[in-house]
């Protein structure tokens, strides 16, 4: 049970390779390289217990004095979460580590933070922030330029343009263009739209960029920043909203708001706790008549509670359908989460947490349900999630802590597509989602339609082959279609892996084959091994010798009997091995850098 739970994770989910070969991705686009400003080439490689970097000509660009040397040295779990959200110009950097110290390089070897922090937030808006060993903070632009000194006490990863900062009990903000708003105020929040509300004499007001007074500070309190050209402000204990020039809009008369406007509407409470919503011109479009609202309207829908429990309502307030579980969920693209389980009776947040960031670190959640007013601490390699408003999960109310959750999905009328029944249910892709049931998987469509039934010990959703390849009880493996689950490949194989090619790698009487996505045999089960590229070149092991096949399995490039190991291709590179040492090999199977280090690792130029 626990290693098919494993496996399925691990293909479904992180989207890597699984088993010998297979490969799929579907979490969506990863950031491609720039056509126009191609990442250059480099590899990583170690020679005497040290890892430095080379170029596509052997020369070494970072000395080979560091412990590690990678793209990222974030834990594995949350690298691919970094690299996703990562623009095309941070895949210029190379992370080193030298004892407990990191810094960064760009690949052509300029050095861009020194090997001299502890821990660090992701780049956003193509600026990092850095923490030394003594706690104090520093803030980096992608070029190396450093844009404030290791001196703050704190300072905030960027968003729109500035990152905030602290410095002697004071905050204030640095700007990615270089100008400072000195640390004068008691908190601060984040700016959005050119604004950010800022504390000062225990009154909340706003400031530009320029650090001018825009709103002055007249307020107990204020959401996080300015969402769709509004800011939720208190005062007099009441709730409302005001625009970029300090106008109020909704006039402070709400016992509690949703912190941001989204979709031209937000959530507030009365005198008598009901929930309403209003739209970002005051109007009163739903009365307040809920116990809570969970999700704002997404889609046309708003997850609520009403006097007869959970459901979702249209924008005029007329009830869609009841969903009465224990969380509901906003609606992407027809379908929309739901989860059962039991929540902890330690109640719920009293309002929303905004999430303003993407960080490794605590992102820079803010939100009044925590009761903070600046951004979190954003180091110890925690994942933020998302620029938006808000951050999903979304409440009024929130359960803060709850177990034994089960996910499950419905679509817009309320029809239950994925049951949350199942033992597990995987996260939706945008073919469908794979399902586990009594250590069996199988897998539903995002009709709700079952594509494979619950019968198969393994299963691995692989979209650029448009399969499921499936291991049945006779703990053989084949596929089936991923569009309407008829068998593709017939059950007659001890092992089939995918790649990110079409192409698939098949196991028989104890040797490797290639075919293609229909089961045509490319070539017959004669390899010792085939590991997967997305070259279009896949290394092979044939009777003790190495070569390549190509997508169309025929043997492209043939190694000398000394080569004894030999890694794919990328950016028109392989790392093959000869006498107990690696080297770089070209298309043509010429030596780039001859064997000499004791591993090389060529450092991927995009979303690979």
């Amino acid at each position: 049970m626990q290693s098919l739970w494993k496996k399925a994770v691990f293909c479904a989910l992180i989207l890597t390779s699984c088993l010998p070969v297979s490969a799929m991705n579907t979490t969506g686009k990863q950031p491609q390289e720039d056509p126009q400003n191609p990442v250059p080439f480099a590899a990583a490689v170690k020679k005497d217990g040290k890892w430095g970097v080379i170029n596509d000509r052997a020369e070494v660009v970072i000395p080979m004095q560091y412990d590690k040397a990678a793209i990222t040295l974030a834990p594995d779990n949350l690298q691919t979460r970094e690299l996703s959200a990562a623009s095309p110009s941070r895949w210029n950097l190379i992370e080193v580590q030298q004892g407990k110290k990191r810094g960064f390089y760009s690949r052509e070897g300029q050095v861009i933070v020194p090997v001299s922090y502890t821990s660090r937030s992701a780049w956003m808006e193509d600026t990092v922030v850095v923490q030394t060993a003594s706690n104090r903070n520093a803030l980096y632009y992608i070029n190396g330029t450093e844009l404030a000194p290791a001196e703050y006490s704190y300072i905030s990863p960027a968003s729109d343009g500035m990152a905030a900062m602290k410095k002697d009990g004071k905050y204030g903000f640095l700007s990615i263009s270089g100008n400072t708003i000195l640390p004068q105020y008691e908190e601060v929040q984040s700016f959005a739209d050119g604004l950010a509300p800022v504390k000062e004499h225990g009154k909340w007001g706003v400031i530009d960029k320029a650090g001018r007074t825009v709103v002055p500070s007249i307020y107990q309190e204020t959401g996080p920043a300015y969402a769709e050209g509004l800011l939720a402000v208190k005062k007099d204990n009441r709730w409302g909203f005001i625009d970029k020039s300090g106008k109020e809009i909704i006039a402070p008369s709400y016992k509690k708001v949703q912190l941001a406007f989204q979709n031209g509407m937000a959530a507030v409470q009365d005198n008598q706790n009901l929930w309403g919503f209003v739209d970002s011109k005051g109007v009163q479009v739903i009365a307040p008549q809920y116990k809570a609202v969970y999700t704002p309207f997404s889609e046309g829908l708003a997850g609520v509670s009403t006097v007869d429990g959970k459901g979702y309502i249209h924008p005029d307030g007329r009830l869609a359908f009841m969903a009465d579980y224990a969380q509901l969920f906003p609606f992407h693209d027809g379908i929309a989460e739901y989860r059962t389980g039991k929540i902890t009776p330690s109640g719920y947040y009293a309002s929303p947490s905004v999430s303003i960031g993407i960080g490794i670190g605590i992102g820079i959640g803010i939100g009044h349900g925590h009761h903070r007013h600046h951004p979190y601490y954003p180091f110890d390699w925690w994942p933020g999630i998302g620029i938006g408003w808000p951050y999903y999960p979304w409440g009024i109310y929130e359960p803060q802590l709850s177990v034994e959750m089960h996910r499950g999905y419905i679509d817009n009328t309320g029809r239950v597509i994925v049951s949350a029944a199942n033992n597990h249910v995987f996260p939706m892709t945008e073919t469908g989602s794979l399902v586990l049931n009594d250590n069996r998987f199988g897998y539903v469509n995002r009709k709700g339609e079952i594509i494979a039934h619950l019968v198969y010990r393994e299963l691995i959703p692989n979209q650029t082959a448009g399969l499921l390849l499936a291991k049945n009880e006779d703990k053989k493996w084949g596929a089936l279609s991923l569009t309407d689950g008829t068998e593709i490949i017939p059950f007659q194989y001890s092992e089939l892996s995918a790649t990110h090619s079409p192409s698939i790698v098949y196991k028989q009487n104890g040797r490797y084959g290639l075919m293609t996505n229909k089961g045509l045999h490319l070539t017959a089960a004669v390899y010792d091994s085939i590991a997967d590229s997305d070259s279009g070149l896949f290394p092979a092991e044939k009777d003790g010798q190495w070569l390549y096949l190509s997508t169309s399995g025929k043997e492209v490039i043939h190694l000398p009997d000394s080569i004894t190991d030999a890694r794919p291709f990328v950016q028109n590179a392989a790392a093959v091995k000869e006498n107990g040492k690696w080297g770089l090999i070209n298309h043509s199977g010429q030596w780039i850098a001859s064997p000499e280090f004791d591993d090389i690792q060529i450092l991927p130029s995009h979303g690979e």
